[in-house]
């Protein structure tokens, strides 16, 4: 018989974003937990249905703050399949350019907060002060710092000047330095240590039976990117490494993030530097009677997928997966036996957004029913 069952959530200090973590406690190790969503719904795919393409575009740019390149960037993907367009080369390289700014400007977030979990609050302070160069940098380009809009169908929203570019690489030298620096702590500081190695173990059968994607899937030793396994825009005509670990603890997650986001200061780096001439289309109104395409990018999380169908010049149906929805069905595995302290550990390790994730509505008998992950496994998976 467990000792305790208390709530965490739907509102706590742990989570960034709001749920409900039901957790069984023997004395202080965890026996059993209960995973609850549904706090930040917004009904994304029902609000999409009716919307003209361009309508869709701006709906699905505003899904997430933190991930409003990746959105955009798949949304733009499948259309152009539909329309069977090559963008110009310039075009592909800026939205190439964009994308790893706002991996960068993700993963140095996610390291502070994870960091943050464990009370390192002056890490916490150190990431924030480089993210925001890279903010800089996207506010100069797109002309926001959070919904960035810069992917347009066809084109993007404008071109950079020579003074961008030098203060791109500017302001991408000030976090490059300071990338070193933060490694050395990360792999010798005990208390990272002790906090994050070996909690939160995801074995390499495990990733591959919850289909795990992203940085949690290459920390634990899965060779898998979009960016590699189905290139697009310019990642066919830049030099990369995929960053993997072995371990697949909370350490080896944090490790994949911050090498990746060496990788992306390569990328930023060659892209500037071999950047195609030539004008940037501009955008003009899309006629496009039907069709049907999926587009696939790989998003800080991991693959995002969008599936859209056109109908009579407007959107008749959208299915996004973000990859949040893959990896948050092994959270409450992770927990089984651990300590409570360890829950904010685990959960802000998987790096989940809620935003991007719950935006399923289902109709049944005439009523809106709004379904947890299990429910809506249990009945319609």
């Amino acid at each position: 018989m467990h000792d305790l069952k208390i709530p965490i959530g739907p509102q706590h200090p742990a989570i960034d974003e709001p749920s409900c973590l039901r957790v069984s406690l023997d004395g202080n190790t965890i026996i059993d937990s209960d995973l609850r969503f549904g706090y930040a719904h917004k009904g994304i795919e029902k609000l999409l249905e009716g919307k003209r393409i361009e309508q869709g575009l701006h709906i699905v740019d505003h899904i997430c703050g933190i991930c409003s390149v990746a959105h955009p960037s798949c949304y733009v993907r499948a259309v152009e399949k539909i329309l069977n367009y090559e963008p110009p080369e310039r075009v592909k390289y800026l939205r190439t350019l964009v994308s790893e700014l706002g991996r960068i400007q993700s993963h140095l977030f996610w390291t502070g907060f994870m960091l943050h979990e464990i009370g390192f609050e002056t890490m916490l302070a150190y990431f924030l002060r480089d993210r925001e160069h890279i903010l800089e940098v996207l506010e100069r380009i797109t002309g926001s710092r959070s919904h960035f809009a810069y992917h347009k169908i066809r084109t993007v929203r404008n071109d950079i000047s020579e003074e961008d570019e030098k203060l791109t690489l500017k302001k991408i030298k000030e976090v490059e330095k300071q990338i070193p620096v933060y490694m050395k702590t990360i792999r010798k500081d005990a208390v990272i240590k002790a906090r994050m190695k070996d909690v939160g173990t995801i074995t390499r059968l495990d990733a591959e039976n919850y289909s795990l994607v992203g940085p949690i899937a290459r920390a634990s030793g899965i060779r898998i990117d979009i960016r590699k396994d189905d290139p697009y825009e310019a990642y066919d005509q830049v030099d990369f490494e995929l960053i993997m670990e072995w371990d697949g603890d909370a350490l080896a997650r944090m490790l994949v993030r911050m090498r990746e986001v060496i990788e992306s200061i390569k990328i930023v780096k060659q892209v500037l530097k071999n950047l195609p001439k030539g004008k940037v289309p501009r955008s003009v109104p899309l006629i496009l009677e039907e069709g049907m395409e999926v587009g696939r990018v790989e998003a800080p999380r991991g693959e995002n997928f969008h599936l859209i169908k056109i109908r009579n010049r407007k959107i008749d149906r959208m299915r996004i997966r973000p990859p949040t929805f893959n990896f948050m069905s092994i959270f409450t595995k992770l927990l089984e036996g651990r300590k409570i302290g360890d829950i904010p550990v685990i959960l802000a390790s998987l790096d989940p957004c809620y935003a991007c994730m719950e935006r399923i509505i289902v109709i049944k008998d005439g009523k809106k029913e709004v379904l947890t992950e299990d429910d809506f496994r249990c009945k319609y998976v």
